[in-house]
């Protein structure tokens, strides 16, 4: 049988409250705000959501409060077609939200958020095989639910189902899931607390797990090791005339599964990824800058 999905992020759902400003933050000052949004989010949640606007069948797994925002965050996610299936709602849990002031001179932004021990919560494992959980090509990792997604990576891998690991930290765990991961793309943050150039870093993960191996570095662009001529590259940033950067790197993630499971070259997949996280940077908003969503958010 066909499987059921093409793509099953598994990790972080949140929300986030943004505010759009005219300069950086400064303490004990009331602010005006030139716009505030209401926008799902999350590593894994994003990611979902760029997939399945690249065309793919998406499902999400993560865990939320039942709370205020179940309703918002489940019909978020429906209106970019992915399934919820696998989200579980917690009474007493407390949704993850993320507070995010971006300063519209450059785009930066800084954020105030808590998981509210969703990394904590419990998944029967089995109860998520009989749903059909295993029913895809591919299980996108975010880092959070780690025990979790060790299980389901040595799972994913026994039965050959591709596995990718955005590994924005560095967390308890990590090489346990970077040694079941097909595709391991890190954040340039990531590389800095391993004390390491992002050409050694490349070069030694690689050496150490053998999978494809990427860097993002923001506005640098990004550095992958290239099989074909067995180098690290640097492929640098086209500019734009960005308003937020929030959720650049989830995007940035599901763009790149949307391109790889179609066409299994790294590369291009990788400079299709880039392009559209420069393309979500012209809009306030991690989802709703995705390229091609024509969907609406909460303004205030």
């Amino acid at each position: 049988m066909a499987p059921r999905f093409d793509c099953v992020c598994v990790g972080l759902s949140t929300i986030d409250v943004l505010a759009l400003i005219g300069g950086r933050l400064r303490e004990d000052e009331k602010l005006l705000a030139e716009q505030i949004a209401v926008d799902g989010g999350g590593p894994a949640g994003t990611a979902a959501c760029a997939a399945a606007r690249g065309g793919l069948k998406t499902a999400v797994l993560s865990c939320i409060g039942r709370d205020l925002w179940s309703d918002f965050i489940l019909e978020g996610f429906r209106r970019f077609q992915v399934s919820t299936r696998f989200v579980q709602t917690v009474p007493g849990l407390s949704t993850p939200v993320s507070l995010i002031a971006v300063n519209r001179r450059n785009a930066s932004r800084t954020i105030i958020w808590n998981n509210q021990g969703v990394d904590r919560q419990s998944f029967s494992l089995p109860k998520l095989l009989r749903r059909g959980l295993l029913s895809t090509r591919c299980l996108h990792f975010d880092g959070h639910l780690m025990g979790l997604s060790v299980r389901l990576a040595g799972l994913a891998q026994a039965r050959g189902i591709m596995t990718s690991y955005d590994c924005g930290s560095v967390k308890p765990g990590w090489e346990r899931l970077a040694a079941l991961s097909d595709v391991f793309i890190a954040s340039h943050q990531f590389v800095r607390q391993l004390g390491l150039s992002i050409p050694q870093a490349i070069r030694s993960l690689r050496l150490s797990f053998g999978f494809q191996i990427a860097v993002t570095a923001g506005e640098r662009g990004f550095y992958c090791f290239a099989p074909s001529s067995g180098r690290v590259e640097h492929v640098r940033q086209k500019r734009y005339r960005a308003i937020d950067t929030t959720g650049c790197g989830d995007v940035f993630h599901g763009a790149f599964l949307a391109r790889y499971l179609k066409q299994r070259d790294f590369l291009a997949a990788l400079r299709f990824a880039q392009a559209a996280a420069g393309t979500k940077t012209l809009r306030l908003g991690g989802r709703c800058g995705i390229p091609g969503h024509t969907g609406t958010r909460q303004t205030c």
